[in-house]
């Protein structure tokens, strides 16, 4: 999978993108605090939330790498966020949530019944195994990323909801 991942040209990651984050767009209607994530460049384009305006009226949060967990923090901006652990872009500041209506989830790979494989670090299913039962959890992939089988273990956390392109 990182190696189709790294054949994704850019036309192409963009375009797939643009079709998620559209359709992202009609789930976030309705939701107050919404929690996202910074891309690296394998993964599908979220900026472009920002971008096509469809975070307006929401309180938007990004995660923060604290050793081994995920401490998300309100962003207004993508210039809120800040390369960190990994390299990935994230909040140095900002207001913990005290509730997230939803979550956006990165993934390697996932199933349709939700199961997901990660990149092998175990912070989202730490984060989410936190979380209350009312809190939307989405996996973002490309179509290809889709698989009839992949590994998974008891305290993988599955995702609600899938959106793909």
């Amino acid at each position: 999978m990182r190696k189709r991942l790294r054949t994704l040209s850019h036309s192409e990651r963009r375009a797939r993108s643009l079709q998620i984050c559209e359709n992202l767009g009609r789930i976030l209607s309705g939701k107050n605090s919404v929690a996202l994530f910074a891309p690296i460049q394998s993964e599908p384009d979220l900026d472009l939330l920002w971008e096509l305006g469809l975070l307006e009226h929401h309180l938007i949060f990004y995660p923060h790498c604290d050793g081994r967990t995920l401490q998300f923090r309100t962003v207004s901006a993508l210039s809120d966020l800040f390369p960190g652990k990994f390299g990935i872009r994230e909040p140095v500041a900002g207001a913990r949530p005290e509730t997230l209506d939803l979550i956006v989830i990165p993934g390697l790979a996932f199933r349709s019944d939700g199961y997901r494989l990660g990149r092998g670090g175990g912070f989202y299913d730490r984060f989410l195994s936190t979380l209350p039962g009312y809190t939307i959890k989405v996996g973002v992939c490309f179509a290809f990323q889709l698989l009839p089988e992949i590994p998974h273990i008891d305290h993988d956390v599955k995702v609600d909801d899938l959106v793909y392109a």
